[in-house]
């Protein structure tokens, strides 16, 4: 009796080439609507060694992409003229399937539109899989191998993203350090943009360390933190520049505006509720500079500017704002920008 293979006119299932070493784990969904053919078919995959799954219909296919995450789909070409062209292009909308090799395979050599349209809707490639199996295991292999690269190209990726991002937030509050947030200043001032810059700090901070302990001014900052990434404006940035001190870069607003949002930071900060701190109120100071093009300031002018307005800010009482005055066009500043205070004698941070 001959066997089904040459019953149904099938090429042979083995051949000289060498039994594949599959990754651990990979797996191949067959879909076909032909019964005979879809067993011949997984039959064969699972003597390459690899993980087979199998099923009749397009719709359920989607389904088990989505919760079997095969490495590889082996449709039908057949069906690619209505509902296989559909599920071509779902399987790329989807987020999970949108890597996945599909591999259009055919009984007998399909014609060259018929091919055309499969790639077109999604498929990576075409094989004559009955009358050149051994082609069909090799082209499988090299799209196993090539999803392979791409998944370790993507983990390479993301491995890269994490370091970058450790190395642009701070790990305590979540928001930027110092380092990225004076990256972003001095591309601003490079690009002659009109911004902002405010230092917020928290008042008497050496003394809810001394008196709560580390833990609870850490919980503190994180407090501040959140309420300040919560009222930065879509386009601003906002980091911790140093211990209890907060930055805010902002663009497009002139000295009043800058006033403003600086009290909305001021006053929200304000009327936080710590239960860790009790009675003792949680308020901030603000020092603000708003930085012009046509004046030529620099960077690090511009920076002791809004430190100093800060130290003015401190020493006036704290918990209020206070503007640096614009620097003179094109003249270079020694002096502190603030009327009544110089950065010289600014104290240490965690004694304000």
């Amino acid at each position: 009796m001959p066997s089904e293979e040459k019953r149904l006119g099938w090429g042979p299932a083995f051949s000289h080439l060498p039994k594949a070493v599959p990754e651990r784990g990979e797996s191949v969904l067959c879909v076909h609507e032909d019964e005979l053919c879809r067993r011949w078919l997984a039959d064969l995959m699972r003597k390459e060694g690899y993980d087979v799954d199998e099923t009749a219909s397009t719709t359920e296919a989607i389904l088990m992409v989505a919760q079997l995450q095969p490495d590889l789909v082996l449709l039908e070409l057949n069906v690619v003229g209505t509902a296989g062209l559909e599920l071509c292009g779902e399987l790329r909308m989807l987020e999970v399937s949108r890597d996945v090799p599909i591999v259009l395979v055919s009984r007998e050599p399909a014609t060259e539109e018929a091919v055309a349209r499969g790639l077109l809707a999604g498929a990576d490639d075409y094989v004559a899989a009955w009358q050149r199996p051994t082609e069909l295991r090799a082209r499988v292999r090299v799209q196993l191998r090539n999803k392979r690269y791409r998944d370790a190209l993507r983990r390479v990726r993301g491995e890269r993203e994490n370091f970058r991002r450790q190395a642009a937030i701070d790990p305590l509050t979540g928001l930027l350090n110092r380092r990225s947030l004076s990256q972003i200043i001095e591309e601003k001032v490079s690009a002659a943009e009109t911004f902002s810059v405010l230092f917020i700090d928290a008042d008497h901070f050496k003394a809810v360390n001394d008196r709560l302990g580390h833990a609870i001014g850490d919980t503190v900052l994180r407090s501040i933190a959140d309420c300040l990434r919560r009222g930065t404006r879509s386009g601003d940035y906002c980091g911790r520049y140093g211990g209890e001190e907060f930055v805010l870069v902002a663009s497009q607003l002139d000295s009043e505006q800058v006033r403003g949002l600086a009290e909305r930071h001021r006053q929200a900060v304000g009327l936080l509720e710590i239960p860790e701190l009790g009675a003792t109120p949680l308020t901030v100071s603000i020092g603000a500079a708003v930085f012009d093009p046509a004046s030529g300031e620099t960077s690090s002018a511009l920076l002791h500017r809004a430190d100093a307005a800060l130290y003015a800010a401190k020493s006036n009482g704290r918990n209020r704002v206070e503007m640096a005055e614009p620097p003179a066009p094109h003249e270079p500043r020694t002096e502190s920008g603030v009327v009544g205070g110089t950065a010289d004698s600014r104290p240490e941070s965690g004694g304000r």
